[in-house]
């Protein structure tokens, strides 16, 4: 008998499983709930926005800002699909000027949490609040209190939907995801004051600061950046490009500090670094990338932003256009910071013939605030080791007292350094962002290392075999009393690997209060590095250096002591006298 084949039947899906399936596009993870009600905040002309989430987002996000709220008679609509108050005609997408205006993300969002929604307008006698159920499908609007403005809450996200929150990562990965999309959104809106809370405890404060930016370019990016980055201020053919541009001295192994905005929406646009990259011509090495807080304002018209569910590319009408003017402003940028002089500050630089676009000409004082006076890799070689004294890190290697303390100097100050925590520090650092990169660089062992193990060690890494999958540790129990070591992490290549692996497994059998299960085994496996057994060379000393630069050394101050000591002329003028 002839098998028949049976043809599938098409069907309407049911509206729950359509925006659950539609919702996919917009909320990935919980930093896109964070994003997209960010976006709505600052649409609303919110002043002051506060982001509070608990364990990572998983359990809840909340968004509250003081903006003009919603209207008491469009509380129903708030959560139909393709429902907004940011355009209203075709028309109106030749001329984007909102952050959103698809009118999808409330709708995503609480197609797959448990949504409820607070809002009220200044004229408004009361709030009203609005419950959604993504799963019975059934909404719920009361009155409610609360001065103007709106607070959004989505609580146990993909909860409807299981088979996407199992791919979601640890808690703290994920609240990383959602602090880097908040100091973004950040950097887009200097007159607004964000505020950042992780299971009730305040985590960032940005506080509003028009009139002096510089101040939030140095809490996100950091003192250094702050100091030593070029300002970047350039108009031509309708366009501005303005924001700083960290010389090639303050690349980094990532690209987690390049930011970009086009009229002040957060983007990730190849072309735009494309020409951040190409501006540095060969002074940035392959597999490092340029820093940069980049600003483009020009007219929304020449720009297509429908392009993406989540709107973070664009579309410009001229793309080479675009490409040149910002890769001639940066080149211009940083040729400028390299010819600086006091003497004639304010004065153009020769130009060489080209023509580039105009520049503000910034004040003595702007100039050397704001822009730096050296930047190590654009210089001769001949002057590398003078402005390398006078750069914002640790300063230049002088002399290696034994495998763990080495002397360096900048300008007239000694620093004394600890060799080993120092690198310590550093792999911690590496592996840390590896991990936030979700890929901790694996070496599988040519030859298995074997260990003893007893019964607790080797329960542990049946529990945990996941876990410490995922900070680059493959381990097999291979009988009784022993497991085999399969695969390490490569920038461990040189720990003692059974010390490391067993260093590990006690911590996870007494997990310090309030450690972090991955972040804090990656901290313990960099302490697992034994102590150097011979004087560093020179150039050992200033990789270590160089590589410890690219961290942050604010923090690295302020919460991991015993790295470096400074000591200043009268310092040592006073250890000389006692």
């Amino acid at each position: 008998m002839e098998n028949i084949a049976i043809i599938p039947r098409i069907s309407e899906l049911p509206a729950t499983l359509a925006s659950q399936i539609a919702a996919g596009e917009v909320i990935e993870r919980p930093a896109a709930v964070v994003k997209e009600l960010l976006d709505n905040s600052i649409d609303a002309g919110a002043d002051k926005v506060t982001v509070a989430v608990v364990d990572g987002g998983h359990k809840l996000i909340s968004v509250s800002d003081n903006g003009h709220g919603i209207h008491p008679d469009d509380i129903g609509l708030a959560l139909r699909r393709h429902s907004t108050s940011k355009i209203n005609a075709q028309s109106d997408l030749d001329c984007i000027t909102s952050l959103g205006f698809r009118g999808e993300a409330l709708a995503s969002i609480a197609a797959v949490s448990g949504f409820s929604l607070v809002s009220r307008t200044e004229q408004s006698d009361s709030a009203w609040s609005l419950s959604f159920d993504p799963v019975s499908g059934n909404s719920n609007i009361r009155p409610a209190a609360r001065a103007r403005g709106t607070t959004v809450e989505a609580a146990d996200i993909f909860q409807a939907t299981p088979a996407r929150r199992k791919f979601m990562r640890s808690r703290t990965t994920e609240f990383l995801h959602i602090t880097e999309i908040f100091k973004r959104v950040a950097c887009s809106r200097f007159n607004v004051t964000f505020i950042l809370a992780h299971n009730n405890k305040i985590q960032l404060r940005y506080r509003a600061c028009e009139d002096n930016i510089i101040e939030r370019v140095e809490d996100v990016f950091g003192r250094r950046f702050a100091a030593e980055s070029v300002p970047v201020n350039y108009e031509s053919g309708g366009m501005r490009l303005w924001g700083w541009l960290g010389g090639s001295s303050l690349s980094r192994s990532q690209s987690d500090r390049q930011f970009c905005f086009v009229n002040g929406r957060v983007v990730r646009d190849k072309k735009i670094l494309h020409a951040v990259r190409a501006a540095f011509d060969e002074s940035v090495p392959t597999g490092r990338y340029p820093t940069c807080l980049l600003h483009l304002d020009m007219d929304p018209s020449i720009t297509d932003i429908n392009v993406h569910p989540t709107k973070s590319e664009i579309r410009f009408r001229d793309n080479r256009g675009v490409h040149d003017f910002i890769n001639m402003s940066l080149r211009d940028a940083l040729k400028t910071a390299h010819s600086l002089d006091l003497s004639d500050a304010g004065v153009m630089p020769e130009t060489g013939g080209q023509e580039y676009p105009q520049r503000q000409v910034y004040s003595h004082g702007q100039q050397v605030r704001e822009a730096g006076l050296f930047y190590q890799n654009l210089a001769p070689a001949e002057q590398q080791d003078d402005l390398l004294d006078k750069a914002a890190g640790l300063g230049v290697p002088r002399l290696a007292l034994s495998p763990e303390v080495v002397l360096a100097q900048r300008n007239e100050d000694l620093i004394l350094l600890n060799y080993r925590a120092i690198r310590i520090y550093v792999l911690d650092f590496r592996l840390r962002q590896e991990y936030l990169n979700e890929r901790v660089r694996r070496r599988p062992l040519l030859v298995p290392v074997h260990m003893e193990a007893g019964n607790l060690q080797l329960d542990l890494v049946g529990q945990h075999a996941e876990l410490l999958d995922t900070i680059g540790l493959s381990l097999r129990v291979v009988s009784a009393n022993a497991i085999s070591i399969r695969e390490i992490p490569v920038l461990l290549e040189e720990a003692d690997i059974r010390t490391m692996v067993s260093a590990v497994l006690e911590a996870l059998r007494e997990p310090g209060e309030g450690m972090d299960p991955e972040q804090g085994l990656l901290t313990i496996m960099a302490g697992s590095m034994g102590k150097l057994m011979e004087i560093p060379s020179n150039s050992m000393v200033r990789d270590l250096l160089n590589d410890l630069d690219r961290t942050d050394l604010d923090t690295a101050q302020k919460h991991h002591k015993g790295l470096w000591k400074t000591l200043s002329p009268g310092d040592l003028s006073r250890l000389i006298d006692e």
